[in-house]
């Protein structure tokens, strides 16, 4: 494993790096709250290829916004498409779980980048809300940035106290939470202190329209694997048809696990994963 540090337009971006330098590159994106560490389990089992897996910004180590500024969903597609061109790559494999799939599933669909297989992990593209609730949106993101409440930084005594939040906050194997925890946590006068920009926890001044996000699966035109846990709290499975149906050359795999199922049960998911690599 080895560290990698890049410089976008907007902000300096950490990750890391497995296998063969030489290989097919695979550049891997994580979901929200998570970090780099996220694909470790999995990458062990692509030693023939690049595995390249960032923290997105306000994330692990990569750079946080400055002071007195918000994070926008968009911008996470400008960083993706700055990160593969920074890198130089071309004909590569997109690889993503959750809030990195959803962005991935936009970046896709820009085709700005030379995307060889596109994979995504319990998310195919984002969260959606009927135009008419633009307003309700708004007004709420507006108020809690003004006046925030409830949230405030998190001081840890030891690990393991760190590790007991996270996977109260999400479903996964206390093994998974420590591989996360590894990069998402600092030491501090404090004590350990998580890494991430609170600012990540606000809501976001609007969404997608359902209509949009289809028009943006239409336009995928790379071979795409989708992979959902059978016992995920997000029931991707069951939801948005006609999303799939938009991608024009998508494979679906439902695998035993849950949201988490990529760093819980990495060999069945890279196995998925490779036999799609390999049509």
């Amino acid at each position: 494993m080895l560290p990698i540090s890049i410089h976008t337009k907007f902000h300096s971006i950490e990750g890391v790096e497995w296998g063969n330098p030489q290989g097919i590159p695979i550049l891997a994106f994580h979901g929200w709250l998570d970090n780099a560490n996220s694909f470790a389990p999995l990458a062990m089992f692509f030693p023939e290829y690049r595995f390249i897996s960032i923290d997105f910004p306000g994330h692990g180590k990569s750079s946080h916004k400055p002071e007195n500024t918000v994070y926008y969903f968009a911008e996470y597609a400008l960083e993706v498409v700055s990160i593969a061109q920074a890198l130089g790559l071309e004909d590569f494999i997109l690889m993503a779980h959750s809030m990195g799939a959803a962005v991935s599933t936009l970046v896709a669909g820009t085709n700005l980048l030379k995307i060889k297989k596109l994979v995504l992990i319990e998310s195919l593209g984002p969260l959606t809300n009927l135009s008419e609730s633009a307003p309700d949106i708004l007004t709420e993101a507006i108020k809690q940035i003004l006046h925030p409440r409830g949230k405030k930084e998190t001081f840890f005594p030891d690990m393991e106290s760190a590790i007991g939040v996270r996977m109260r906050a999400g479903d996964m194997k206390k093994e998974s939470a420590e591989i996360l925890m590894e990069r998402g946590i600092e030491k501090t006068s404090k004590g350990l202190k998580p890494r991430r920009d609170l600012r990540l926890h606000y809501n976001s001044f609007f969404r997608y329209t359902e209509e949009q996000i289809v028009s943006f699966c239409n336009r995928i035109e790379c071979p795409t694997l989708l992979i959902l846990g059978d016992k995920s709290g997000f029931p991707i499975a069951e939801k948005y048809k006609h999303r799939k149906d938009a991608v024009k050359f998508l494979t679906q795999v439902i695998l035993p696990g849950g949201h988490h199922l990529h760093m819980d049960s990495p060999e069945e998911v890279s196995s998925a994963i490779i036999e799609f690599l390999e049509k």
